[in-house]
């Protein structure tokens, strides 16, 4: 997984299949720096398109939107 910041967007690169762990550390990670830095913008890079993959970003992207009302997408 890679993260990485550019032109006000938080980019999150998943190139394997995310545990129920994995997914707990990526949301904090996220969630701090949206928080920290104020990011209205984020794009998750999902290259591994695995059915709890797709269940663990959709959960984040509604906690996401709930908390912070920003843009999250899944491509």
């Amino acid at each position: 997984m890679d993260m990485y910041y550019q032109n006000e967007t938080l980019y999150i690169e998943i190139a394997e299949g995310l545990t129920l762990e994995e997914y707990d550390l990526l949301k904090t990670k996220v969630f701090r720096v949206v928080k920290d830095y104020g990011v209205d913008r984020v794009v998750v890079q999902n290259h591994h398109h695995l059915f709890h993959n797709r269940f663990y970003l959709n959960q984040m992207k509604q906690d996401f939107s709930r908390n912070f009302g920003g843009d999250f997408l899944i491509k």
